[in-house]
């Protein structure tokens, strides 16, 4: 300001001597300017003053401007901005940090502030929905979730994965399926997405759809062919429960005529397999097939033995006890030393009331193994043959080892007490 001062005084001074010498105030001078119809006329001295009035004004504009700079003002707003994104960013990194360390709370309210940020990702809104699903705030992590979906549709398989994730998590499986249904139409062979679906499937015991499923889970090597296998099982076996238990539906007979077509469409493998033959019988016991029964664990074990099998054999009266004592003979000659097997022949010879043969069987069992069946049985055998003291010192030896249940069996009439 003290320059432009001492600039336009000086111009002052200057003007007023070029003006006196040249005699202006007695013969300022004339200025014509034609241009086309328009003309401008002036004195010389009158246009020296505008032209030195035009130049101090435009210098002090200048001057102002500089002083001023509205572009300073521009930079800062910007600045701002940018720091309030800094700002906004720093808290979602916070939060991605607090997450890390499972600070859920501290690491939800930071994310959350962090989508106010207009470069807020989808991360924010997936790792929230995460924070707050630890934080067991359903309401808050759906409605991430929902927000996420909308303003990232682009990213929606991933949304509706997590969201997928979380409802299993918590246990909604209906829901979780609907997703995961709604998510196969366009991600059929999403690996991730097929493990999650078979995962419910198995909470559900939906053995129909995970048969479906199974195929997809193979062929994609979500599963390796030994668990294929133990599904392909689980899967026989529930179906042979499914159709045992129809009672209200359908007759003893009509059951029984379904379980054998069933049974009948299974591998070879499965009339070996101890867990199923196991199954089979006993739903064939209760249906009242008990001739079909026995018969099924005999051909698995003629195949392949089975201790539990022969125990079952045993422990079902299936009311061939004469045919079954035959039979279980003719496999001691080549497994003379099986302590389960002779338990069973003690049992078989029971209902049959052979007890001199009985009680050699348990006799010969505890010989090899020391089991606490093997003594229970002989307990109360010797008891109802009037043995207490021998009796007693079985029974001791049964509790001691365990107490396994017996199973109801003939007993000597003569010496039975009421």
């Amino acid at each position: 300001m003290v320059k432009l001062y001492l600039f336009s005084l000086l111009a002052i001074v200057l003007a007023l001597l070029v003006s006196l010498y040249l005699g202006f105030p007695g013969d300022p001078g004339y200025l014509l300017i034609a241009f086309g119809d328009t003309t401008f006329e002036t004195s010389v001295f009158a246009l020296l003053a505008a032209v030195i009035v035009l130049y101090l004004v435009i210098k002090f504009i200048l001057i102002v401007c500089h002083w001023i700079n509205p572009w300073h003002l521009i930079r800062f707003g910007r600045n701002y901005k940018e720091h309030l994104r800094a700002k906004s960013r720093s808290k979602t990194i916070e939060g991605l940090l607090y997450f890390t360390r499972g600070s859920w709370e501290s690491s939800y309210n930071l994310l959350k502030k962090g989508m106010k940020d207009p470069d807020a990702s989808v991360v924010n809104y997936l790792a929230a929905a995460y924070a707050a699903h630890r934080l067991g705030n359903k309401d808050a992590w759906m409605n991430c979730l929902e927000t996420a979906e909308n303003k990232y549709p682009a990213v929606r398989s991933t949304v509706n994965s997590l969201k997928a994730q979380l409802l299993f998590k918590s246990n909604q499986l209906d829901q979780c399926v609907a997703v995961l249904q709604q998510m196969k139409i366009s991600s059929l062979n999403d690996t991730s997405l097929l493990q999650l679906l078979k995962e419910v499937y198995l909470k559900l015991n939906d053995w129909e759809q995970l048969e479906k499923l199974l195929p997809a889970l193979e062929k994609n090597s979500v599963i390796d062919g030994q668990e294929a296998e133990l599904i392909r099982v689980r899967i026989f076996i529930e179906n042979l429960y499914r159709i045992g238990n129809q009672r209200i539906d359908f007759s003893d007979t009509e059951i029984s005529a379904q379980l054998e077509k069933a049974w009948k469409k299974g591998t070879a493998l499965y009339k070996y397999d101890e867990k199923i033959v196991k199954h089979y019988a006993d739903l064939l016991f209760k249906l009242d097939q008990k001739e079909q029964a026995s018969k099924a664990i005999e051909v698995a074990l003629n195949k392949s033995w089975s201790d539990e099998l022969i125990k079952r054999y045993g422990e079902l009266d299936f009311g061939t006890s004469h045919r079954q004592l035959l039979i279980a003979e003719s496999w001691i000659q080549n497994r003379p030393g099986n302590a389960r097997l002779l338990v069973t022949l003690g049992r078989l010879a029971m209902r049959n009331e052979l007890w001199g043969k009985a009680r050699e069987y348990f006799d010969k069992s505890i010989e090899i193994s020391s089991t606490a069946e093997a003594h229970g049985e002989l307990a109360r055998l010797l008891k109802f043959l009037g043995e207490e003291k021998l009796a007693d010192e079985h029974q001791e030896k049964f509790l001691q080892r365990v107490g396994a249940q017996l199973p109801n069996l003939s007993m000597p009439k003569a010496l039975d007490k009421v």
